[in-house]
């Protein structure tokens, strides 16, 4: 009687030995693992394959989807046309302005083809919102959502439309071109109208003060009798006009700058800079007139004689007009140019002719995936069934627990019920 104790203390650690021992024996490893699948093959690729079936079965219930594709080259940088031979004012350009921005012509060209503007156009000229049976808005979000447009490193712009009839996707994508390259010229003409009407009203303005400087020249002439300066005063007043000129060309381009970009851009700050400098320096060629001796020797006028510093004032006046006149009849000449020009506004590598390409549905590639999907699924409903049949004999409380999780999870199911 008194080694009853100690005789079932020793068969309960006997049996919690065998049950550790047993647990570890039952631990799944991976032969035993591989195992399990080798023996479960058949619902391995069974049921995988039936499910790829299906899905590639439905996918047949979609419609194909074409894509066809236009490469452009973007128009060059022939900002040369309406700029200003003065400094390197370069920034009157084709079309009114070419903005100095960090964008590429090519990425402009991008923007144009992929806006709003032009889809609205485009589905109003084809119809698409009848031929889709979507309203107006509906079918240019589709637009937006079957079309795209890439940017290559050599600046060639790839743009293309999809849709579900192979050909219609051909017309579509080569219309929203067409329709691109009207847009362009339709802001680059309005651009050049507003610039020929700015210069036209600054040419006015310049000829009615070459004609005054004109006639006060020749009147001061002959009642003095003067008829030219030394050449080193007249080099002196054509660099004193070189200035002017450059200073109203740059006056001229912020004006027009302040109304397309922000105050704070490094072009408009670039030229506050540049028209300060030049206001300086025409201060120091003009001191005459202020009075200042020491800025006057260094100019040269206010050394002269009195009849001699209103000839060079007056011989001035008239080389600033010339200048600002010259300057201004060539940029009114290219804006008229620029207005009435109607060619294209970036060339066309190829164009979609030949049908679009089938893009969706890629039945291979979603057969293949769900086969994948469907492999990795089964392989893990198999392991986890072979480790709560393991954990039934190695750890029964524990399986109990798994179970009444799950069962509390069962739709319907009381998670109080006991």
């Amino acid at each position: 009687m008194n080694n009853t104790p100690a005789r079932i203390l020793e068969s309960e650690g006997q049996g919690t030995a065998q049950d550790s021992a047993h647990r570890a024996d039952a631990s799944p490893s991976a032969l035993h693992l591989v195992a399990v699948l080798v023996r479960e093959r058949r619902i391995l690729w069974s049921y995988p394959l039936a499910v790829t079936v299906v899905v590639v079965l439905v996918s047949f219930l979609f419609p194909n989807e074409y894509r066809s594709t236009v490469s452009i080259l973007p128009p060059e940088r022939d900002f040369q046309s309406m700029g200003v031979p003065i400094g390197d004012l370069k920034t009157l350009a084709a079309g009114g302005m070419s903005l100095p921005l960090m964008a590429t012509p090519s990425d402009i060209l991008a923007a144009v083809l992929t806006s709003r503007t032009v889809r609205d156009s485009i589905v109003t000229r084809l119809g698409l919102d009848q031929r889709w049976g979507l309203p107006f808005d509906k079918a240019v979000s589709r637009i937006q959502g079957n079309s795209g447009v890439k940017v290559a490193q050599t600046g060639v712009v790839g743009f293309w439309a999809v849709d579900r009839n192979r050909y219609f996707s051909d017309t579509l994508v080569n219309l929203m071109v067409e329709e691109a390259d009207r847009l362009n010229r339709t802001i680059a003409n309005t651009k050049a109208r507003r610039t020929r009407e700015f210069v036209e009203k600054r040419l006015a303005e310049t000829r009615a003060q070459l004609d005054t400087a004109t006639r006060a020249l020749e009147k001061f002439q002959r009642q003095h009798r003067t008829v030219a300066l030394e050449a080193q005063i007249s080099a002196m007043v054509g660099n004193a006009a070189k200035l002017k000129g450059q200073l109203t060309a740059d006056e001229i381009e912020l004006s027009v700058l302040e109304g397309s970009l922000s105050v704070g851009h490094y072009r408009i700050q670039q030229l506050r800079t540049r028209i300060r400098e030049t206001r300086r320096q025409l201060e120091d060629m003009e001191s005459s007139a202020m009075g200042d001796s020491a800025k006057a020797g260094s100019t040269g006028i206010a050394g002269l004689p009195r009849l001699g510093q209103e000839l060079a004032e007056k011989l001035r006046d008239v080389k600033i007009a010339e200048t600002l006149y010259t300057l201004l009849t060539e940029q009114y000449e290219n804006a008229r140019i620029q207005e009435r020009r109607d060619t294209p506004s970036f060339s066309i590598l190829d164009r979609a002719e030949r049908g679009g390409q089938k893009v969706r549905p890629r039945r291979l590639l979603v057969g293949i995936g769900t086969f994948v999907v469907a492999v990795g699924l089964a392989m893990m409903l198999i392991l986890v069934r072979e480790f709560l049949s393991q954990l039934a004999v190695t750890d029964p409380a524990r399986h109990r627990a798994v179970v009444a999780i799950w069962e509390s999870l069962r739709p319907g199911r009381n998670p109080h019920h006991t």
